[in-house]
């Protein structure tokens, strides 16, 4: 399988469960700018809670969808690990830029 056939896969994966992810990311992201960096490692443990409910829901509930990705050849385990790379890729991206602009 090719790398943008693979990337492609990935991205449909992803874009199912984006906009919970990235919205939970702006509100951390908020809150750790109004209340600053004695609640970093609060909202960290938030958003590690979180994603662990939508690992959760998407992994009982959309289990057909893993069977679709397996038969593509790309495993559950290579799709939670780049998805959940990418996101936390993203989280950290935002609290830098955050820093940034205070």
């Amino acid at each position: 399988m090719t790398i943008r056939k693979t990337l492609r896969l990935l991205l449909t994966f992803y874009s199912g469960f984006f906009p919970a992810t990235f919205l939970i990311s702006l509100a951390c992201t908020g809150l750790f700018m109004y209340l600053g960096m004695a609640s970093l490692t609060l909202l960290i443990w938030f958003k590690v809670f979180t994603l662990g409910i939508i690992t959760y829901y998407i992994s009982n509930y959309k289990y057909k969808e893993f069977l679709y990705y397996q038969n593509l050849g790309i495993s559950k385990v290579f799709l939670w690990t780049c998805t959940m790379s990418i996101e936390l890729l993203i989280f950290a991206m935002l609290f830098i830029l955050s820093l940034k602009l205070v």
